[in-house]
């Protein structure tokens, strides 16, 4: 009995010490390369780039301490490289992939990861691979390069994942802005509505050494105005974002064959100029609006902005400039 005992105290000891030097080496990895992934001082970033199997890039270049470019064209949205160098910053290990799952991450991350390459303004450099998410959506499997085992990445605190942070399309990179400018600085606009019942609204306001005029679309004839009601017009200028570029399948030469809604055209003293061209945006099938079903989005349009870019504009952000010749009038 002592012996049975005896043999009993040595197995529980033993899974006991098993288990102790299990944990203590899988934590002992964890703790160590928890940080791998991340990059602490995220200001000397200076170029990431995302690369899809597809094969889509993106490149995003620092300017100066709170401005980006995307692919060395264009502006790049701030709120998505804000994010971005956040997850950069603070993201790091919350587990390693379990063995019965490791060749399908693996598998995932060759078809379909995104390669992210961070360059830091000393020569550094930091490339890693982002895949899928794991069943319960609060990591994102990613892989070191040069290294054999993928992780489980999280923020702690944050519940989801991050994938969705490391995207490689251009357009979604892009700064959304429409128009932004200081109404003090503002020396012309010209609104133009092409719709037959409102062509008559069309307006141009003209800043003069007395002060604005407004007169009439094309014409010489000046209207007395609401000096407050213009004033507010002016200011409406600041910080007008788009929903959204467009992507997909829009047939914009088709919709060039038609009139749009309005031009509306904006020029400041620094001779900057925005000129968009308004479209009508079809509605989903079966929208209804009043009680009836009706073919014209009820809240978004489509803009051709300065000839080159095909936005998505919300009607409830732009219709602050959509004034008529009527309502500035004294």
């Amino acid at each position: 009995m002592k012996n049975k005992n005896l043999i009993y105290i040595a197995l529980i000891l033993g899974l006991g010490l098993a288990a102790y030097l299990l944990n203590t080496s899988e934590y002992s990895i964890t703790r160590t390369d928890r940080r791998d992934f991340a990059i602490a001082d995220t200001s000397q970033v200076v170029k990431i780039v995302l690369t899809s199997k597809a094969p889509e890039v993106a490149v995003l270049d620092r300017v100066n301490e709170s401005s980006w470019t995307v692919n060395e064209i264009y502006k790049a949205r701030k709120s998505g490289v804000f994010y971005l160098l956040k997850t950069l910053q603070r993201m790091e290990i919350a587990h390693p992939v379990p063995l019965t799952m490791r060749d399908n991450v693996l598998g995932n991350l060759a078809v379909r990861g995104i390669k992210v390459q961070v360059t830091l303004s000393n020569g550094d450099e930091k490339t890693f691979y982002v895949g899928g998410e794991n069943q319960d959506l609060t990591a994102t499997f990613m892989m070191l390069q040069g290294a054999t085992d993928p992780y489980g990445i999280h923020i702690p605190g944050f519940q989801g994942y991050l994938s969705s942070r490391f995207y490689t399309q251009e357009y979604l990179w892009r700064d959304k802005n429409v128009m932004n400018y200081d109404n003090r600085e503002i020396t012309s606009v010209k609104m133009q509505y092409h719709g037959v019942n409102k062509k008559q609204e069309s307006f141009e306001i003209h800043k003069s050494e007395s002060g604005y005029e407004l007169k009439g679309f094309n014409t010489d004839e000046v209207y007395a105005h609401n000096s407050q009601k213009l004033s507010t017009y002016l200011a409406s200028f600041r910080k007008l974002y788009s929903e959204s570029f467009v992507s997909g399948n829009l047939n914009t030469d088709s919709l060039l064959l038609v009139k749009p809604m309005f031009d509306l055209k904006v020029v400041n003293q620094k001779e900057d100029e925005t000129h968009i061209k308004v479209f009508y945006k079809r509605a989903a099938p079966g929208t209804i609006v009043d009680g009836d079903i009706t073919m014209r989005d009820p809240e978004r349009m489509y803009a051709l902005v300065n000839g080159e870019d095909w936005m998505i504009l919300q009607l409830n952000t732009f219709e602050k400039v959509m004034k008529e010749l009527s309502y500035l009038k004294e």
